[in-house]
């Protein structure tokens, strides 16, 4: 045995310390490394860093580990005569009392910010399960006393790990938001410091302006362990404008009450027709430059935005055709990509009955695929939003949105 559970420091003082250290680390970090690393990895790794695993104790199974023989002290019992100095020393029997728990063992040294003055017992702290001691003399064993203090004990470990967990829960709640801010400050940093163009966000060249990396246009303006990171050197790149990718969303997802509309319209058209009905919508929505539309189309199902000869935005519109089907379009989709921060929707045409179902399969098959760093967000009965990294190309982040429409069959 030997450990005084819940005395080495406090949940407050330990957690901030950690952040602290954590904070510290981030802004230590090499600027290259920081522009070209996936933000959403860096992120995933520092805020897994700080996130605390609380405790939780499986009270209701505790059992007896072992006992063994033992000699005690009874000279302060009361019933129980001893002369003064004098000691009165029985045999005992000491029983191993074992808690199962699972979480952060390092835990059990820390005392929460609510905690008792009546003291805990001392425990064994091992990797699944805590063990506490009991004795009693065997010339006067009381079973229902040795339950009571068994019960005690095991109370005052539960009491204090119900706070713990508290603090730990508020701890988890608020450092992420540290984390992203710091992160968020030495990206900026690392801008400066290298002399990139702040965030390089591309609405497309006004006609009197000449192309640069935030790139405006006429009516609306339009877009043009730690994770690992090419050797390259980093070089700034154009990135779609973020309300310019919500934007073109919006526009992309109202074609749905289009097709709600005159469904008919939609019954015996392919991919690539109705393709032409999303490209345009998105054209009557942004004047595109001199030699064509901002939107162009490419092979037979994308709605493309090229700039300097590379994909800054793609979407691929493909029927639903089942799991293979919809992976082998993802597979397409990432081909297409080279930007650092490529932002893209996968259309799908579907015309099952069950939505919800195919919507389900969707978001499964993402969420399963190896390039997936992080969801978004995602919504049962509407769109969903994911992260993904090539592992070939460490470091640029492909924005994902899939999209599912509702496109009725032609009768027979």
């Amino acid at each position: 045995m030997g450990t005084r559970p819940f005395r080495d420091g406090d949940t407050f003082a330990t957690f901030r310390a950690l952040v602290e250290n954590t904070v510290r680390e981030i802004d230590s970090l090499d600027n290259e490394y920081v522009l070209k690393v996936s933000p959403a990895e860096l992120e995933q790794y520092y805020v897994s860093k700080v996130t605390i695993t609380p405790l939780s104790l499986d009270a209701a199974n505790h059992y007896i580990e072992g006992q063994k023989g033992t000699q005690l002290d009874v000279s302060h019992h009361f019933d129980r005569v001893a002369f003064p100095g004098e000691r009165i020393i029985v045999k005992g029997t000491k029983l191993h009392i074992a808690i199962p728990y699972a979480g952060d063992r390092n835990l059990w040294r820390i005392r929460p910010s609510t905690f008792s003055l009546s003291g805990h017992p001392e425990i064994d702290i091992r990797d699944d399960v805590v063990v506490f001691g009991c004795t009693f003399p065997d010339d006067s064993a009381n079973a229902e006393r040795l339950k009571s203090e068994i019960q005690g004990n095991i109370k005052s470990l539960a009491d204090a790990v119900t706070n713990l967990s508290r603090d730990v829960e508020n701890h988890n709640r608020t450092a992420p938001t540290t984390i992203r801010s710091a992160l968020a400050q030495k990206r900026a940093k690392a801008h400066a410091a290298i002399g990139a163009v702040a965030a390089l966000g591309i609405p497309f060249k006004q006609r009197d302006q000449p192309l640069t990396f935030t790139v405006p246009t006429k009516r609306r303006e339009s877009p043009i362990a730690r994770p690992v990171v090419t050797k390259e050197k980093f070089a700034p790149e154009p990135v779609l404008d973020e309300m310019e990718y919500e934007h073109i969303l919006g526009v992309l997802k109202s074609m749905s009450l289009v097709i709600e509309r005159n469904p008919a319209a939609f019954t015996s058209l392919d991919e690539e027709a109705i393709r032409t009905h999303f490209l345009l919508q998105l054209n009557g929505h942004y004047e595109g430059s001199a030699t064509g539309e901002t939107f162009n189309a490419s092979g037979k199902t994308d709605i493309l935005i090229r700039v300097e000869n590379r994909n800054i935005f793609i979407a691929e519109c493909k029927f639903w055709r089942g799991p293979k089907s919809f992976s082998d379009a993802i597979d397409q989709l990432l081909g297409y990509l080279s930007w650092r921060d490529s932002k893209c929707a996968l259309l799908v045409f579907n015309q099952t009955k069950d939505s919800s179902a195919v919507r389900q399969k969707m978001h499964e098959i993402m969420g399963s695929r190896p390039e997936h760093r992080k969801t978004v967000a995602h919504d049962p009965s509407a769109d969903s939003r994911y992260i993904f990294v090539k592992p070939s190309e460490p470091g640029r982040e492909i924005q994902i949105c899939t999209m599912l429409f509702d496109v009725p069959q032609a009768q027979d």
